[in-house]
Formats: C-alpha cells, sequence, structure tokens
C-alpha cells in the first residue's frame, strides 16, 4: 500500500513570497493615501476660509465695517465679532459657527493644527505692501508645511 502524504499547510517559500506581494502593493498605494488626506485637509481649509470671508461680508453689512484686528493679526477678532453673543443687548447672531476643539488660547486653528491670522485692511491705516487685500481684510493659515506658502483668501 502506497500513502501519499499531503501537508494541509503553506510553505515558507509561500508565505514570504504573499507577504513581499503585500509590501510591494502597500509601498505603491500608502503614500498616494497620503497625498489625498494632504490635499482634503488644504481643500477643507480653503473652504473654511471663503466661509469665514463671506461670515466677515455680512458682518461689514451689519455694522459698517470690518472686525478690528489684533495686534499679532491673531484671529481672536474673528472670534469676538463672528460667533456671536446672544447676551448682548440686542442679541449678535453668530456669522460663523467655530468648531470649540479648535480654539486655544482665543485664537481659531485649522486642520493642519496651525493658527489662522486675520487682518483689517479697511480703517485709516497706513496702506503697506504686505497687505494683500489693502481696502478689506486678509485671512491667511499655513499648512505645515517648512516650504509652505500657506493658505489664504487672495489666491
Amino acid at each position: 500500500m502506497n500513502r501519499i502524504n499531503k501537508s494541509k499547510g503553506f510553505t515558507l517559500i509561500e508565505v514570504i513570497v504573499v507577504l513581499s506581494i503585500i509590501l510591494v502593493l502597500a509601498s505603491i498605494v500608502i503614500p498616494g493615501l497620503m497625498r489625498g488626506h494632504y490635499g482634503a485637509k488644504k481643500t477643507t481649509t480653503k473652504n473654511e476660509i471663503a466661509q469665514m470671508s463671506q461670515a466677515i461680508a455680512m458682518y461689514e453689512m451689519d455694522y459698517g465695517g470690518y472686525p478690528e484686528d489684533k495686534p499679532g493679526y491673531s484671529s481672536e477678532a474673528l472670534i469676538k465679532a463672528l460667533g456671536g453673543d446672544p447676551k448682548a443687548v440686542p442679541p449678535r447672531r453668530p456669522y460663523f459657527t467655530f468648531q470649540a476643539k479648535r480654539i486655544l488660547n482665543n485664537e481659531y486653528y485649522s486642520v493642519f493644527n496651525k493658527p489662522f491670522y486675520y487682518r483689517e485692511n479697511n480703517s485709516k491705516k497706513d496702506k503697506t505692501d504686505e497687505m494683500k487685500n489693502p481696502f478689506t481684510f486678509d485671512i491667511w493659515t499655513h499648512d505645515g508645511k517648512k516650504d509652505a506658502q500657506g493658505i489664504n483668501n487672495w489666491e
């Protein structure tokens, strides 16, 4: 009687080949996913700046001027002006909904965990070359990359 011995497992070579294929595919796919993640964050930040710009325009229509900026161009002025105040007389409606978890030290942070900056350019200040929208306002933030130009409302 001849018995044929059939094993019910994988050989070491088969396992190594399969793992190699998986690693090669992962090394091709993961960088593409990371680029997509960065692009989504950048788009989110651009949209947020556009929404803040619209909110500032509505504020300007109601109050006849833009929110005054703070020293260092912090976003604190935006939080105060656009966040609304139900206790004020008369109550001020919110123009923009700030995400509470992204407000730190009275500044609003982007999804890149970088603060937004705001500069009001319409007052009787001397106009400078650094003002990108000399008769309105500038809003900008950074995307965390070393060579970043930033994300803003003037491009």
